[in-house]
């Protein structure tokens, strides 16, 4: 038989790995992806028709007091103050729900209420639901004219702290990891092409 001769040497490519995915790459392609824009505009409306509902029961029960252990207690100020903030925060969260911003919804809430509360505050003497900041209510009523002091000017104040307070939630928070939510792919260790020829890398 012929003697065969030395067989040609065949260069030896390693296969190309293609990059495997990693949990990190859905969770950065998910964080990269904008969300959807809330709608603003949403819940105002039924958000002022909520705030005059809550500044017309306010003003109707602030100036309840109630004598304990020889002082008058304003109660009535307490729970039209809770009436405002509660329906506030709770209009915020339904507005947030539904996938409107909640601020703007919030604000709505507490402009109504606070518009209502000096409208009826400037009718005439006889329909006026409030009191009149004389130094002779002062003295004849103190309470009752702190308590109307505490309604119509903790009112806007309430609001602007609850509006402060949903805003800061609604703040995207950075990514773990930091970067402040940039892409973490290349800290995702990848297979790298290896070629080989002759047994030498």
């Amino acid at each position: 038989m012929p003697a065969r001769g030395p067989e040609p040497v065949r260069p030896r490519h390693a296969t190309t790995a293609a990059p495997a995915p990693s949990a990190g790459d859905g969770a950065a392609v998910a964080a990269s992806t904008p969300p959807t824009a809330p709608r603003r505009g949403r819940g105002v409306l039924p958000g002022l028709i909520l705030g005059a509902l809550v500044g017309a029961l306010g003003t109707v029960t602030h100036l309840n007091l109630a004598p304990v252990a020889g002082a008058a207690v304003p109660w009535g100020l307490a729970l039209a103050l809770l009436l405002a903030g509660s329906t506030q925060r709770w209009w915020m969260r339904v507005a947030a729900a539904s996938g409107a911003h909640p601020v703007p919804a919030g604000g709505a809430v507490a402009i109504g209420a606070f518009t209502v509360v000096l409208a009826l505050y400037r009718l005439p003497a006889t329909d006026r639901l409030g009191l009149p900041w004389t130094a002779q209510v002062a003295q004849a009523m103190p309470t009752a004219l702190l308590a109307s002091v505490g309604w119509v000017v903790g009112l806007p104040v309430l609001g602007v702290v609850l509006l402060v307070l949903g805003a800061r939630r609604r703040r995207p928070r950075p990514a773990p990891g930091g970067g402040g939510g940039a892409s973490t792919l290349g800290g995702t260790p990848n297979p790298v092409p290896v070629r080989e020829v002759d047994g030498q890398p």
